[in-house]
């Protein structure tokens, strides 16, 4: 729904009041593996076994009431004041909504690890408020600067959770095991107990025995039976921890001259946050990823059906993740990085055009690194792109 009022005050006032209901119902099924067994092959190695793959679904919902209202004030012809109000969502992404759990192959003497996806998540409710002045000082040109705060809750982390998925037998932690113990062989002696399990069970159930090593220890295969303790999993599950504030200035400037058709234009954005990752701090934390500042600046012509602009594009360095594919929680960063774009484009007529496109002419260089900068994690090289288009329209 949608209100719109004007004041045709001393200083004219224009509002504009909206409401917006949403409702989401999420049904996500994953084919996933399924373990049937735990096999204890090493030392500290004890690994799953998996039958066929079968679904498993999970299910959420959620819905909310999105309030909005804007104001704009003439305060002269040429001089605009603006200030809006609101709240909006962001809707979590598919990796975190996923409905599969996955359990990581190798398991170790204290259980296993894995990763599982939750419907169940809420989306990201932010509370926004705007102000900006904008000075449209010539045809075509202006300049605005403008503040903005975001109160934003249900931001998506990960939380652990102890899990017995599949109730798995840990051979680890068994009959077998204990007696081993009993017998004399240390807890954390684990070649101490595969030696006594094999000398004294081989050919049990759960117990295949394959030999011995070089160093004349036994080696083969014990399996978990029923009536085995149960593995716990650590699962990583995402969930909605936690909240921040951010707030920032953007700049932005237009310049036409005369009527030319050659214009620039340039923004700078900036922004900053109450979460940012602390790189002192070994432990798993929350922090905002994917902020940073920013800045645009373009040079352009449009006239006699031509359209040209060439753009440098700039991004500060940002946070990229909070893991860094070691399953540690290690930052990733994304250095600062900018590129210059070009695009031409002709108009033949009201029905042909044509196009080209350059991305990246100078073949830029994007370079992540962790907690240090000479801690280089990825670099990527992607090369400029260039597109070709042509357009033609059929109507009138």
């Amino acid at each position: 729904m949608q209100y719109g009022h004007d004041w045709d005050s001393k200083i004219p006032v224009h509002m504009a009041l909206g409401l917006r209901y949403e409702k989401t119902d999420v049904t996500s099924s994953a084919l996933v593996p399924t373990a049937i067994g735990i096999n204890w092959v090493a030392n500290n190695e004890f690994s799953l076994v998996y039958s066929d793959p079968d679904f498993t679904t999970l299910e959420g919902s959620y819905d909310y009431v999105l309030p909005d209202i804007d104001f704009a004030f003439d305060l002269t012809d040429s001089i605009k004041l603006r200030a809006s109000a609101g709240e909006t969502i962001g809707r979590p992404g598919w990796g975190n909504i996923q409905g599969g759990q996955t359990l990581n192959q190798l398991v170790r003497i204290d259980g296993g690890t894995g990763q599982q996806g939750n419907p169940g998540l809420k989306p990201l409710e932010s509370k926004n408020f705007d102000l900006s002045f904008e000075w449209y000082y010539a045809d075509g040109s202006y300049m605005s600067v403008a503040w903005f705060k975001k109160n934003i809750d249900n931001y998506v982390g990960i939380t652990t959770e102890t899990l017995t998925p599949f109730n798995l037998p840990h051979p680890g932690q068994g009959a077998y095991f204990d007696e081993a113990v009993a017998d004399g062989c240390p807890t954390s002696d684990l070649t101490c107990i595969r030696n006594f399990i094999f000398d004294n069970h081989a050919g049990d159930p759960g117990v295949t025995a394959q030999g011995t090593n070089a160093a004349g220890d036994r080696i083969g295969i014990i399996a978990g039976l029923p009536g085995d303790p149960i593995a716990e999993f650590k699962i990583q599950v995402p969930a909605n921890q936690k909240s921040a504030e951010l707030d920032g200035w953007e700049f932005a400037i237009q310049q036409m001259f005369g009527d030319s058709g050659f214009g620039l234009a340039a923004n700078y954005t900036l922004v900053d946050s109450n979460l940012a990752y602390d790189n002192h701090d070994r432990g798993e934390q929350f922090a905002i990823e994917g902020l940073s500042d920013s800045a645009n600046f373009v040079a352009f012509y449009e006239k006699y059906g031509w359209s040209v602009r060439a753009a440098y594009n700039w991004r500060d360095e940002f946070l990229a993740g909070r893991f860094d594919g070691t399953g540690l929680p290690n930052p990733v960063y994304t250095e600062p990085y900018g590129q210059f774009d070009l695009n031409v484009g002709y108009n033949v007529n009201d029905n042909l055009s044509f196009s080209v496109e350059a991305i990246n002419l100078t073949n830029e260089i994007q370079r992540l690194h962790g907690r240090a900068q000479d801690e280089v994690l990825y670099v990527t090289q992607s090369g400029a792109r260039y597109m070709i288009g042509a357009r033609y329209s059929f109507g009138k």
